[in-house]
């Protein structure tokens, strides 16, 4: 089974995933930037990591990744200061993008359902900084990762685990909303999953189980 780092480790999408990739056998180590949250991380059977991707250097995120099959980005700023989503969602994830290119690993983004160069916000829109960082990340995975899957759900709610319905043909559907739960579970599946790469995964709630999704989706 894989050895999986989950970044971004007490987030609710990673709390949820962490218990799925433990149950499915798969060695996995969550970092989390506040050692406060170590015994939620150990309650779902991850291995807490305390490091702080804000404040880590490209030799810093090498050595955090070394030795790991799977990176899951799961991390962000929360919707804080345009300078913290340009220091996370920007500049850590790049560095982190830097690493695995070099490493070899699997690489699992989750961004969200919108993510595009061609966002069309303003500069002086509160949702700018975030857009533009998530596209941009997005962007230099495409091109510089060799195994890799952005996963881009739309509007996350606290429901219960459903299927998902996946915007394929691209364009097919328009963006509503999807559980953190099933969120998680593409996760897990997605891991579980190899012959699902270089895709990047559209998706609201549906009636499709997430794993005959993926399924339908391998390369």
């Amino acid at each position: 089974m894989a050895r999986i780092l989950i970044l971004g480790g007490h987030g609710k999408v990673a709390l949820l995933a962490e218990p799925m990739l433990v149950e499915a056998g798969h060695s996995v180590h969550a970092v989390i930037r506040n050692a406060d949250h170590v015994s939620d991380v150990q309650q779902t059977g991850a291995e807490p990591v305390v490091a702080d991707l804000e404040s880590l250097d490209q030799a810093g995120i090498d050595e955090l990744l070394d030795g790991f099959d799977v990176v899951v980005w799961s991390a962000g700023a929360g919707g804080g200061s345009p300078e913290r989503t340009w220091a996370v969602d920007r500049d850590a994830a790049m560095k982190v993008v830097d690493a695995v290119a070099r490493s070899g690993a699997r690489l699992l983004m989750v961004s969200y359902f919108g993510a595009s160069l061609e966002h069309g916000l303003s500069p002086d829109e509160p949702f700018y900084a975030y857009a533009e960082a998530k596209a941009l990340v997005d962007e230099a995975i495409r091109e510089r990762v060799a195994d890799w899957v952005i996963l881009q759900p739309s509007g996350l709610t606290l429901d219960d685990e459903t299927g998902i319905e996946v915007d394929e043909p691209e364009g097919s559907i328009e963006s509503g909303e999807i559980p953190r739960a099933t969120v998680a579970r593409l996760i897990a599946e997605t891991v579980d999953n190899p012959a699902v790469t270089r895709r990047s995964i559209r998706c609201n709630a549906g009636d499709t189980p997430v794993r005959d999704a993926l399924a339908s989706l391998a390369a």
